[in-house]
């Protein structure tokens, strides 16, 4: 009985948690977009990293806090003889039950996109073969009924041209479209796009959207290093978006062709190589955050038993 209630009272704090955390983010996370437009020399990849840390924020935090506050605080202040006849409320068992369907869901997601992906990825790999295009990773040619240019893949990521893509694009154009597909590989997309189908909330499909073409910008900013560069990528873009795909991509893929393509045409038309030297990633020196840490670091250990009664009093409370 007693590990029961322990399981019910920790599942009923991380649904809590993971449910006020991400309603909290689905409200707060604009703020970021209307920061980033103040600094106008940011990269895109600074971005496009902080919108995936606040996707991914309720999850973690409700698990950490879960496992490091809940947990110990039942299991060393909640008295080992305590009736046995004592039941578990309706509420803690009703969020309990809810905690597991929604684990259970984000499974489910999982488990559906790999396999989907998994399947059509198979069937646009029939009658490929490698290409010869000194890429850093590799890369197949693929039917023409396939994506001009996806990046598949999470464990062994492979990049997939179809017939049609290397028919329309010069020798240039092709090098760089595939360097932005390698700068998806790098910053490991295809694995963050399944790690949002493990975590769903309602509301949150917009900021998916939002880091989406903010990674599409940034795939492109690592990709371009002078003008024909970006002309290149450009031009690439435009040729590619008049192929009309034949069914709509997996989830763990990324496209070239994604993302507002007249915007991304005119930011590389527009590319300057001054104004791209500017531009630098939000960074934070890590002596800075010395300081900030050993105090956080300090205010846990004091905190942490007050903490742990405070945490145990409110289970009292729940299992009622």
């Amino acid at each position: 009985m007693f590990a029961l209630r322990g399981i019910a009272v920790s599942l009923t704090f991380f649904v809590l948690l993971y449910c006020l955390l991400s309603a909290l983010v689905a409200v707060a996370w604009r703020s970021l977009r209307l920061l980033h437009a103040q600094f106008r020399h940011t990269k895109e990849k600074s971005l496009a990293d902080l919108l995936f840390a606040l996707r991914v924020l309720p999850l973690a935090a409700s698990v950490l806090i879960t496992f490091t506050v809940v947990v110990p605080s039942f299991q060393l202040l909640e008295p080992r003889s305590i009736n046995i006849a004592e039941g578990i409320g309706a509420m803690p068992l009703a969020l309990g039950v809810g905690a597991l369907l929604l684990i259970a869901c984000g499974s489910f997601r999982v488990i559906a996109a790999q396999t989907k992906t998994s399947r059509v990825v198979a069937r646009w790999l029939k009658g490929a073969h490698p290409l010869d295009a000194r890429a850093q990773t590799v890369t197949f040619r693929s039917r023409r009924e396939s994506p001009p240019l996806t990046l598949v893949g999470i464990r062994n990521p492979r990049v997939l041209v179809s017939e049609s893509a290397v028919a329309f694009l010069s020798h240039d154009e092709l090098r760089i479209a595939l360097q932005h597909e390698l700068a998806h590989m790098q910053s490991g997309d295809n694995l963050k796009k399944l790690v949002f189908r493990f975590c769903p909330f309602p509301g949150m499909a917009r900021l998916e959207s939002v880091w989406s073409e903010a990674a599409e910008l940034a795939a492109d900013d690592a990709a371009v290093s002078n003008l024909d560069d970006a002309i290149d990528l450009a031009s690439a873009l435009v040729k590619l978006s008049r192929l009309v795909p034949v069914e709509a991509a997996p989830v763990c893929t990324v496209g070239f062709v994604t993302g507002s393509i007249g915007a991304r045409v005119a930011r590389l038309l527009a590319w300057n190589e001054a104004e791209a030297g500017k531009a630098q990633p939000m960074r934070i020196r890590p002596w800075y955050a010395v300081p900030p840490v050993l105090a956080a670091l300090f205010c846990v250990v004091a905190t942490y038993g007050p903490t742990l009664a405070l945490t145990h009093e409110v289970t009292e409370w729940l299992v009622r």
